[in-house]
């Protein structure tokens, strides 16, 4: 990492995995191309769920242990300045690059290996984490929602963490 300044601890890197609204999990397919797709994901320990269709490009990729990378950014904004202080920076190009023409965020990136989950037990145990994550409102029709002719028409992945970084640029004035 080139900005050792705004390096951030493990612990703060699952942080941001968890309470990001969706990642980013890229590999190198077959081919040797690129496959990229934004995703709603849930952690739990030092692995990261999603879920899908049973054919498919992630079927095809997120399989057998391939490497993939897993970008999250839990805040990404545009400072928003008092106009008395841009008032006082707007003349000077260094402070304007520092407080105005920049972004405040916080990400991490995973480096996992990627893993169909068979067991129907464990999809399940996933496939309820994503939905507290997401549909917190509506858990108590879950099991309604979730009879074995569902669990069974989809996947579950688990991407199985193995490198964790994680930076933030955070504005003081």
């Amino acid at each position: 990492m080139r900005r050792k300044d705004r390096e951030l601890s493990r612990d703060e890197a699952l942080k941001i995995i968890d309470e990001c609204e969706y990642a980013v999990i890229s590999c190198v397919d077959s081919k040797g191309e690129i496959f990229s797709l934004p995703l709603s994901i849930v952690r739990e320990n030092m692995s990261i769920f999603i879920h899908g269709a049973t054919s498919g490009g992630k079927c095809e990729n997120f399989i057998n242990g391939r490497v993939c990378k897993i970008v999250a950014v839990s805040s990404n904004a545009v400072p928003r300045l008092s106009s008395e202080f841009f008032e006082s920076i707007k003349d000077d190009h260094v402070k304007l690059g520092k407080y105005a023409f920049t972004t405040e965020y916080k990400s991490a990136i995973a480096t996992s290996t990627a893993h169909l989950v068979s067991d129907k037990d464990a999809k399940l145990h996933a496939l309820r984490l994503l939905s507290e994550k997401y549909c917190a409102a509506y858990m108590s029709a879950f099991d309604a929602a979730t009879p074995p002719e569902v669990i069974n028409h989809m996947n579950i992945f688990e991407f199985k963490i193995t490198e964790l970084s994680a930076k933030a640029k955070v504005i003081k004035y």
